[in-house]
């Protein structure tokens, strides 16, 4: 949403997980979590693994909502 410029992020930067894994029995009751895809972005040609999605506000995770509602009530007013 945000490389294709059709949502503003707020908040804080995420953790960065874009490769899902997938549980596999290793034997003697162990389990490897191995990723078996990637999340590719069609604009920017890279995924978000380890870096995350760095907002386009950035605030504190509890003022997030309430920094979004000002800037939609400020854009509504111009």
């Amino acid at each position: 949403m945000q490389a294709t410029k059709r949502a503003t992020i707020v908040g804080e930067t995420t953790s960065g997980g874009a490769h899902p894994t997938g549980q596999f029995d290793v034997g003697q009751g162990f389990l490897a979590f191995i990723p078996h895809s990637r999340s590719i972005s069609p604009i920017t040609k890279t995924d978000w693994e380890g870096t995350g999605v760095i907002p386009d506000v950035q605030v504190p995770a509890d003022q997030a909502l309430q920094k979004a509602i000002e800037l939609i009530v400020d854009a509504k007013s111009k």
